[in-house]
């Protein structure tokens, strides 16, 4: 009910313009991982290395701060020589064709593709934010019904002949950490008109203090114990700093498959 609440509250936006809804993707939007899936399917289709895409996901995934920030530029260098097309085609493929009961997009989260649904309807823009590659996350983008110019993704550097270099573009702030509130910026989103934003990590922190509402998203249960061993997403540390923020706190599923089940174990207890 906290996530629908924010609905039923006046929305103040400058100028009249749209207010904005910012979304960080993994973690947030879908419980898995989209570089882990593209990466995933680049090794099974032979363009990325195994062993170093593995290497660059564990210590992504376990460091933080400066660390992290070195290994997603390492992420990146995965990527070169590779084609615009190699990448979006393996998101598209990773994301999982046809029903999107497997792969990434059967961890789509329904309820945080409700409230996308229910903003959007209200005429909010909602913005992706995410420091995975935006070709990783175009296909999640469209499930969801947000274009491909309102993805703000880490976006590569291609050269003349149109692959890869496995650095960031330089046009773009690194959408990762306060790179994500410059991402904003430089793309006009300024003043009152970010009214929400929701993340799942200390990463996604700058994001949430510039918006009028902020929501931080942990796994069902997991505040229950202290699972922080270092990592940002750690779900104890993240309900201390949303308590301390004033940001709220999302249990989330972890897709489609617990949703279901938890709304039939709602009705279930509904009718006993």
């Amino acid at each position: 009910q906290h996530l629908y609440a924010l609905l039923a509250r006046p929305v103040v936006a400058d100028h009249g313009r749209a207010p904005v809804a910012a979304f960080d993707a993994d973690g947030t939007l879908w419980s898995g991982d989209a570089f882990g899936a593209l990466g995933a399917e680049l090794v099974r289709r032979g363009l990325v290395d195994r062993e170093a895409c593995e290497r660059v996901e564990v210590e992504y995934g376990r460091s933080q701060g400066e660390e992290r920030r070195k290994w997603l530029l390492e992420s990146l260098a995965l990527f070169r020589g590779l084609s615009a097309e190699d990448l979006v085609d393996a998101g598209e493929e990773a994301w999982g064709r046809g029903d999107g009961a497997t792969g990434l997009g059967a961890t789509l989260r329904p309820e945080m593709s409700d409230l996308v649904n229910r903003l959007r309807s209200g005429g909010w823009r909602v913005l992706i934010v995410t420091a995975s590659p935006a070709e990783a996350v175009l296909r999640g983008a469209q499930e969801l019904g947000i274009p491909e110019g309102d993805v703000l993704g880490v976006r590569l550097e291609f050269d003349p002949a149109g692959r890869a270099t496995g650095l960031p573009a330089p046009s773009m702030p690194l959408t990762w950490c306060e790179g994500k509130a410059a991402a904003l910026d430089a793309y006009g989103v300024v003043g009152g008109r970010l009214c929400l934003a929701v993340g799942n990590s200390m990463d996604d922190v700058p994001m949430l203090r510039r918006a009028q509402a902020g929501i931080l998203c942990v796994p069902r249960g997991s505040t229950k114990e202290d699972r922080w061993t270092g990592e940002a997403e750690g779900a104890q540390r993240l309900a201390r700093v949303a308590a301390e923020e004033g940001f709220w706190l999302h249990e989330a599923t972890q897709g489609r498959e617990e949703y279901l089940r938890l709304a039939a174990e709602a009705e279930a207890s509904c009718e006993s």
